[in-house]
């Protein structure tokens, strides 16, 4: 099972892990076999991230942005209850805008749910931020999406949000060549390093044992998914004073943001560019293909190796009165083979016959069972005898399709 950050590997564990607690502590179950748990990321095309100073200088004409304003960016769903809430830095922002008296554009490059999600969005950086022009672009159109990662001078994702595992954004940005401010959550643990490629913002969740009637609130359905990550993140809180600080130290010194946005830049292209992705899927294929060489001697086959789907001829062999087996005696019904066969394909060509051809023998291998059988009742095995051994399993229970039309007969 393939992880795309450590976060998540973890969560995995612990989901796993409590249902073996569960298994053994109701059932007495003593063994249980677990999938291994790889982390492999997801993957950029690093290229597509990298804009020319006359493409910055041009986006940021398009913003009506001087080159004395700082420009932040948050690319991504403009969702407070599923994504990222901006509370934290709306209130970061507005402290270092005031603290370095510099100009200070959020440009936040995505797309709300809907009306009042926007409307929620606009109140709260009214109220959080009123020194910070806040611009929105349509992160669904390409353009927008390439004018926000090209005018931008510092990105910005503090995500809280459990339905987060990876988040892209931020290796995204660091492709731009982009100084990060980050919380401290889920796979950004994994893909910024803190004070080299920017900053990474301490997160606080309240301790296990807390959240139970969340989970139990979605269980029963009296809350949606959406509103059970909603209330979560509700209680994560992300580190306003210490974002504050980051976003000061960025406006303050250029030389610190082009030391990490470099810093960034080179780590997206070595580390989560697809070109070094893919060689790990190789190698974890490589890798199980040797497990499972090296232990198919071991392994013996099991009776049933998909109880949810068993064959129907077994989990039903309750229900008729004879099974057909290599022994049963069959013979034909009809006095001759041409009037047998003659037979079964005008049966064969009713809607309500053709409908099964998946299940269907072909003419010739009709041909060939009611020729064995045309002598004396002759065991099933041998009336599919003479068919490729390939195809004799299907023909064999093909015998009982002819029983059923008439065809052939039992004894």
């Amino acid at each position: 099972m393939i992880c795309t950050s450590t976060a998540v590997q973890k969560n995995v564990e612990r989901l796993l892990q409590a249902q073996v607690d569960y298994l053994k502590d109701r059932l007495g179950v003593s063994r249980l076999v677990l999938p291994i748990f790889p982390v492999i990321p997801l993957g950029i095309h690093t290229q597509d991230f990298a804009f020319t100073p006359s493409q910055q200088a041009a986006a940021r004409a398009r913003l009506a942005v001087d080159e004395n304003t700082l420009v932040v960016l948050f690319m991504g769903r403009l969702s407070f209850h599923a994504k990222a809430h901006p509370l934290a830095m709306y209130q970061a922002l507005e402290a270092a805008a005031t603290t370095t008296g510099k100009r200070v554009v959020l440009v936040e490059c995505g797309w709300h749910a809907n009306e009042p999600i926007a409307k929620a969005f606009a109140d709260a950086a009214q109220l959080a931020c009123p020194s910070v022009r806040v611009i929105t672009l349509d992160g669904r159109k390409e353009a927008d999406r390439e004018t926000a990662w090209a005018s931008a001078d510092v990105f910005c994702s503090l995500s809280d949000n459990i339905q987060e595992t990876f988040g892209i954004t931020p290796i995204e940005a660091m492709a731009a060549g982009l100084p990060v401010v980050v919380s401290d959550w889920d796979g950004y643990k994994d893909t910024v390093r803190d004070g080299v490629d920017g900053f990474r913002i301490p997160t606080l969740m309240p301790q296990a044992g807390l959240g139970g009637d969340l989970a139990v609130r979605h269980a029963l359905e009296i809350d949606t998914y959406d509103m059970y990550c909603g209330h979560t993140c509700s209680l994560v809180a992300v580190d306003v004073e210490a974002t504050a600080k980051a976003f000061v130290q960025l406006i303050q010194s250029p030389e610190l943001r082009r030391r990490m946005g470099d810093a960034g830049r080179a780590r997206a292209r070595q580390v989560y560019d697809w070109g070094a992705i893919i060689p790990q899927y190789e190698n974890l294929w490589a890798q199980l293909s040797e497990r499972r060489h090296a232990s198919a001697k071991d392994l013996a086959p099991l009776a049933h190796p998909w109880p949810a789907r068993m064959d129907p001829f077994e989990s039903f062999a309750g229900y008729p009165t004879r099974t057909l087996t290599p022994e049963t005696l069959l013979s034909l019904t009809d006095a001759n083979v041409s009037l047998a066969l003659q037979r079964a394909l005008a049966y064969r060509r009713l809607m309500m016959v053709d409908f099964a051809k998946l299940v269907l023998p072909t003419e010739d291998e009709m041909r060939t069972v009611l020729q064995t059988a045309a002598a004396m009742p002759r065991p099933a095995a041998e009336l599919v005898g003479p068919l490729p051994a390939e195809r004799q399993a299907f023909a064999f229970r093909s015998l009982a399709w002819l029983v059923k039309l008439g065809v052939l007969k039992l004894g």
